[in-house]
């Protein structure tokens, strides 16, 4: 599947960024005419990171003894040999990954199949409007299972999330929203969002929304108001290994020239991001003693349910080569929030 990698704003041109992802060492670049690519951070010569080497926006250049290698990780050059010592340079190879750059988010695949792929995850609701962005990144010290139940999860959302300008677990009211299966999980139907914020109160009669979530761990939201995109997002998680997930969150809002408010939109995202953050830290401390935990009860745990679901559906389609059956049914979910 694509997992997120980096904002395209990190990745300037004739750059890379080393990562771990998957637990994998994965070097990003972007090549001198604005390419991205992205291939395994090890040199197959003598297991150096390529990162530590140079990169001259064509090529990278072992720290350790010269090696070159393109963009798409095969050697061009061993400089030790001399010109009568010919040896196919082509053979030596860092595994390469397929990479792609969507509305200023940067996805490396993960998998071994490589025809009919997934489509990248992205934004909704944008459509060609014009747009501002920015991107917030967290460091989760929890399995991803965790932080994606975290994500989709909206009985959390009063206690973990208080803040003067969002709402508070005293005001407690019923829930009732419509879930269709689509693409590779499921979307929460456009609706009237709730009054919880003063922004709300005070437009909630001209705004709609959908929340919508994909594997492997994607939940996407778009806010319209008076039927024009005003503000979308998407929420990625990428694992870094068993114990670790990176959380990015890119906001996308639709009026031109105000990229100026972008201080102003990281604080409130960096804000809102790092109440789960603190709640992961606090989960941390006791999964280390691997609690046997109660199910999900009811409606508000049932998106929790249909992740673990749509992961083993993904899975055995992925097995049993065979097309993706959502299992997602159509369904009304309640619950107090």
């Amino acid at each position: 599947m694509w997992y997120f990698a980096a904002a395209s704003a990190d990745l300037k041109h004739g750059k890379t960024i080393a990562k771990q992802m998957l637990g994998e060492p994965v070097l990003i670049g972007r090549d001198s005419s604005g390419k991205v690519f992205a291939m395994r951070d090890i040199c197959p010569h003598q297991a150096v990171p390529l990162s530590d080497g140079h990169f001259d926006g064509k090529e990278i250049s072992c720290c350790f003894h010269g090696w070159r290698f393109d963009t798409s990780g095969t050697c061009t050059a061993i400089p030790s040999l001399v010109d009568d010592q010919k040896f196919p340079l082509c053979k030596i190879k860092t595994k390469s990954y397929l990479c792609r750059e969507v509305r200023g988010t940067v996805w490396v695949y993960f998998g071994d199949k490589t025809d009919d792929l997934p489509e990248v995850p992205e934004a909704p609701g944008l459509g060609e409007q014009m747009y501002e962005q920015c991107t917030v990144t967290l460091m989760l010290p929890i399995h991803i299972d965790y932080a994606a139940l975290a994500l989709i999860d909206p009985a959390h959302v009063p206690y973990i999330h208080k803040s003067w300008w969002w709402r508070s677990a005293k005001n407690l009211k019923p829930k009732k929203k419509h879930y269709v299966p689509d693409g590779t999980g499921w979307t929460m139907v456009k609706h009237q969002p709730s009054a919880h914020s003063i922004a709300f109160k005070l437009l909630g009669k001209y705004i709609e929304t959908e929340i919508s979530f994909r594997l492997p761990g994607c939940r996407r939201e778009y806010l319209e108001f008076n039927g024009r995109t005003a503000l979308s997002g998407i929420s990625t998680l990428t694992p870094i290994d068993d114990t670790h997930t990176e959380l990015n969150h890119t906001t996308y809002w639709t009026f031109p020239g105000t990229g100026f408010i972008t201080p102003i939109v990281r604080y409130f995202v960096t804000e809102f991001l790092g109440q789960d953050r603190d709640v992961a830290e606090r989960q941390e401390i006791c999964l280390k003693h691997k609690p046997k935990l109660i199910p999900t009860i009811k409606d508000a745990g049932t998106p929790g349910v249909w992740y673990l679901v749509c992961k083993k559906e993904w899975s055995d389609a992925h097995r049993e080569e065979r097309a993706f059956a959502n299992p997602i049914p159509d369904s009304i979910l309640r619950w107090r929030s």
